[in-house]
């Protein structure tokens, strides 16, 4: 899967007196507005219970809860092989650190961030982090095997990306077309862009 599970639904949450409180949606004079309250479903506060840290006061992050449905139906369509997810995410102690302490949800519409998760409903793409160690989790109480977490570029160079490409002298391209792949390439193993996806 490239960039599924990160579209999965999420719960919202934010921690008030120690605890997670959910985002819910209400209307008030016409516009949305988030009001916090119990959660839904006690599953939100057992996934923050594995951290090594509960998340400070004020910090607000999501949580999926179709990461084990998911699983097992990929598990369920595996006699033997291997499922690899590409996906934008964090091991759950980084996903839910300081340093993301307004959570990872965000809103693309024609390719650009948007405005927020209540504005152009329904016509815009929204996102969440991917929780890796929930997915690993869940995975294996499917009984999925993890073999790996890594980069996109670490795995790609793993299977011969350099070799690959210096190929591209040796396949006829015109300069123009050498260089445009070179690049394209290049782009999939970029750290700081797709090279970072885990």
């Amino acid at each position: 899967s490239n960039e599924l599970v990160d579209s999965f639904p999420v719960h919202r949450f934010e921690i008030r007196g120690g605890e997670p409180r959910e985002a819910y949606l209400s209307v008030d004079d016409g516009r949305y507005v988030e009001v916090l309250d119990e959660p839904s479903t006690p599953l939100i506060a057992r996934r923050l219970e594995g951290l090594a840290a509960l998340p400070a006061e004020g910090h607000r992050g999501e949580v999926s809860l179709e990461l084990a449905p998911w699983a097992e139906a990929v598990a369920a369509a595996l006699d033997r092989g291997f499922a690899i997810t590409i996906d934008y995410g964090h091991e759950a102690d980084d996903l839910y650190s300081q340093e993301r302490a307004q959570g990872t949800l965000q809103t693309f519409h024609r390719h650009t961030d948007g405005a927020g998760p209540y504005e152009r409903i329904g016509t815009q793409d929204i996102t969440a982090h991917v929780d890796f160690s929930a997915l690993v989790a869940e995975g294996e109480a499917a009984g999925l095997r993890p073999l790996a977490l890594t980069t996109q570029a670490l795995f790609l160079r793993g299977l011969g990306f350099d070799r690959w490409r210096q190929r591209l002298g040796a396949e006829g391209l015109t300069q123009q077309e050498r260089d445009a792949n070179r690049m394209g390439m290049l782009d999939l193993v970029r750290l700081e862009g797709l090279g970072g996806f885990k």
